[in-house]
């Protein structure tokens, strides 16, 4: 008799706090942010307790205390999935920070077929590419009208000293500057590969990093900044 009292106790917690979690109340956290319909997390909840309680009345008769850590438990769990669910999106956006962090430049390819590149620890977008099969690290600019290879760079991507000419003029940040045109056989990104792609190399020491500018952005069928996140489309 006292087993069937704590399964009737337990039952009538377990109730309470799930009207509490999932139930369109007032008490924080309000209905706004717990939105769900009958058919989503709520049903599953109410369902997998249901079925802990079901199996306590065929299988056993647990004392109350025992029926009391298990409302604890499973109510824990379920409060602890639920405010996981609704914010969500900002653990997303958390996670990319985080891989931001500590991949910087690491472009991931998407199921989309597009590419995913995720801002640094300064707020840059950075991107390792390669140019004719070298591995040079990029900032995205897209101011630049076209790529820029620093010096350095343009020497171990295969171009020789003796061929550069620095006889175009542009307007950087520093002011105006003589750079060398080249023309890229093979930059790729990721899966993303382009051919031919129209560049510059910067006179050594003028640059301190190479930029992907919009001769190669250009190429592709689209892209877009999404926060935290740049996303190429081949």
């Amino acid at each position: 008799m006292r087993g069937v009292k704590g399964v009737i106790l337990g039952l009538i917690v377990t109730v309470l706090v799930g009207a509490l979690i999932f139930g369109n109340m007032d008490f924080p956290p309000s209905a706004e942010t717990l939105d769900f319909d009958d058919t989503g997390p709520r049903l599953v909840a109410l369902s997998a307790l249901a079925f802990v309680f079901i199996a306590s009345l065929i299988f056993g008769q647990p004392r109350i205390s025992e029926i009391l850590r298990g409302v604890f438990f499973w109510g824990g769990l379920m409060a602890l999935l639920v405010t996981g669910y609704t914010f969500r999106h900002d653990l997303i956006q958390g996670g990319y920070r985080v891989l931001g962090a500590l991949s910087p430049g690491l472009a991931v390819p998407q199921q989309d077929g597009s590419i995913l590149v995720v801002k640094d620890a300064s707020g840059h977008f950075t991107l390792e590419a390669g140019v004719n099969g070298t591995s040079i690290r990029f900032l995205l600019d897209t101011g630049a009208s076209a790529v820029v290879l620093t010096y350095q760079d343009a020497i171990r991507a295969g171009f020789s000293a003796q061929t550069l000419s620095f006889a175009i003029p542009v307007q950087t940040a520093n002011g105006r500057a003589l750079v060398a045109p080249v023309r890229i056989d093979d930059l790729t990104v990721a899966n993303i590969r382009l051919n031919g792609v129209r560049a510059f190399v910067a006179r050594d020491g003028a640059l301190v990093s190479s930029l992907f500018g919009m001769s190669a952005l250009d190429r592709l069928s689209g892209w877009r900044i999404e926060g935290d996140r740049l996303i190429m489309t081949p």
